[in-house]
């Protein structure tokens, strides 16, 4: 697979980081951290190769069944309804 070198949305080059990746199943809110991505400077946009998705989907499926223990609990607040 080709790796993308530049953002689709706005053609800038791409920069590697590593990103907060969040996802919400059901209920629950996942979140993992020190997440390796393809970051655009100019928009923000994040590509994630195709290891990357599958080692996310692995731990993200260990704590659905309890096998992997959260480092850290986080507040979660409801955004205020005027």
């Amino acid at each position: 697979m080709k790796k993308i070198d530049q953002c689709s949305v706005c053609k800038t080059k791409l920069k590697e980081e590593k990103i907060i990746y969040t996802q919400k199943l059901g209920k629950e809110v996942y979140v993992v951290s020190g997440v390796p991505a393809a970051v655009c400077p100019q928009c923000g946009e994040q590509y994630l190769s195709t290891d990357t998705v599958d080692r996310l989907q692995e731990v993200i499926e260990q704590g659905e069944k309890g096998k992997r223990k959260p480092i850290k609990q986080a507040p979660i607040f409801h955004y205020p309804l005027a």
